[in-house]
């Protein structure tokens, strides 16, 4: 059948990195399309970076309570993928600053949508035993997104121009949105199946479910059914202290990342004279680490968040550091710049799942003390959406701290004003939650039951 039920969560990525393929290509872009003078073109390079980071960061909160409101998470998938087509269309079109700002808060409203829906489905799809090492395979195929976008970007320019690369993101937003159109919704395909068999789901019939079907809540003293209502909960969520400490570390990490979005492909053409080919590939080496995020989220499952993220952003502060002796355009410096980014990428992608997998560990929490704390339909949405700003905060930091300070400063100040945030984000990590007792994570039969393909045939 040419469709399928979201029984895996490899299946969704969690945000498009399809945009970044024009990372290499905007300094260019901003010079002979758009008229900015050369050496400005880093300060207009951060600018949009950083309309992108904030138009997510406002769109976030939204989105999540929305989702936690709503009856299914496609509709936010589609709905980022045309706003991500339209950007592209108008970054592609156009010759004005003005117009590429305006792209970019587009872009960032698409990213806000699909990242929080796919952290979502996630959740709804796996047991919470495995949550750490299924958000590490999301984080894979992020991260290959993430870093691939900048290269394939540079290849393509070399190879095709301007034009071939907005060309090639149109096509795979595309092909994109159809795929998003195959997937089926676990909670959309079980009422699929109920008014096929035309009956409720029930433990006779060998299913019990989570949730009752969207919209509505069963009084078990009265025979009818009335409407649910969302609960709108950021306040008693940012009043979590690991909560607060966890989203701390996320902006950290995304400000580290989003300050050699803006700085590095110019760093390596001041430094080693390299093109926008060039440009793109030293986002490479960041990728290394990737493959190794379900481990690294297993690895949260079993030895709790607090030790992982303890670690990786204690190695990531003087691997931070250690970019200050790169300077010279010698083959010694620039394998040294290419060790340092695989590390950097490694203690990046080690915190991530462990972060993520400790947000979910204290809506449990709060759940397990007061059951009726966030109501019927829970605040997931709403809990990643603060993840979601947390990231997108920092990506709007970053070109700040990375662009600007790299400007007045220097890479060398740069690079140790980075290793001195992160060591000092490494003490909190202390306060988080540490191995969970099995017992606790250990779902019922009904519930991996309910976990199971429903459109197996």
């Amino acid at each position: 059948m040419p469709w399928y039920p979201c029984s895996k969560p490899d299946q969704v990525l969690r945000s498009p990195p399809d945009w970044l393929q024009i990372v290499p290509v905007m300094p260019t872009a901003l010079v002979s399309r758009a008229g900015i003078a050369f050496e400005d073109r880093e300060y207009w390079n951060s600018v949009l970076l950083v309309s992108e980071a904030i138009a997510a960061l406002v769109c976030s909160p939204l989105f999540g309570y929305m989702l936690d409101t709503s009856g299914t998470r496609q509709g936010s998938y589609l709905s980022g993928l045309v706003l991500l087509f339209a950007s592209m269309i108008i970054l592609m079109a156009s010759h004005s600053v003005a117009w590429y700002v305006v792209a970019r808060v587009l872009q960032g409203a698409a990213t806000a949508m699909v990242s929080v829906a796919g952290l979502l489905i996630v959740t709804d799809t796996v047991d919470k035993a495995s949550l750490g090492q299924m958000i590490g395979y999301i984080g894979t195929a992020m991260t290959l997104g993430l870093i691939s976008g900048p290269l394939l970007g540079g290849l393509v320019y070399e190879v095709g121009g301007f034009y071939a690369v907005f060309g090639t993101a149109v096509g795979i937003v595309t092909l994109d949105f159809f795929l998003r159109l195959a997937v089926v919704e676990k909670r959309v395909a079980e009422r699929w199946l109920c008014i096929a068999e035309n009956e409720r789901p029930t433990e006779e019939n060998g299913y019990v479910s989570e949730q009752p079907p969207y919209g509505t809540i069963t009084n078990r003293t009265r025979s009818f059914t009335i409407i649910s209502k969302g609960t709108f909960a950021l306040g008693k969520l940012l009043r979590q202290p690991r909560i607060l400490i966890s989203l701390w570390a996320v902006v950290v990490g995304a400000l580290v990342v989003s300050a050699f979005d803006a700085t590095l492909p110019i760093f390596v053409e001041n430094t080693f004279h390299w093109n926008v080919l060039g440009a793109g590939m030293i986002f490479l080496p960041g990728a290394a680490g990737a493959i190794l995020q379900p481990f690294f989220g297993l690895l949260s499952d079993r030895i709790g968040s607090r030790i992982i993220a303890f670690a990786s952003f204690t190695i990531l502060a003087p691997t931070l550091i250690c970019l200050r002796f790169v300077e010279d355009n010698s083959a010694l410096h620039k394998v040294l710049l290419c060790i340092i980014l695989v590390l950097v990428g490694m203690c990046i992608d080690l915190s991530e799942p462990a972060l993520i997998v400790e947000i979910q560990r204290v809506l449990d929490d709060m759940e397990a003390a007061d059951p009726d704390i966030f109501g019927d339909k829970g605040v997931v949405a709403q809990a990643f959406s603060l993840e979601n700003m947390a990231h997108f905060g920092g990506l709007a930091l970053g070109p700040m701290v990375g662009g600007i300070v790299e400007f007045q400063y220097g890479w060398k100040v740069m690079s140790l004003g980075l290793g001195v945030l992160s060591a000092v984000t490494a003490l909190p990590m202390l306060f988080l939650s540490g191995a969970v007792i099995e017992d606790t994570w250990t779902e019922s039969a009904d519930d991996e039951l309910e976990r199971e393909p429903l459109l197996a045939e």
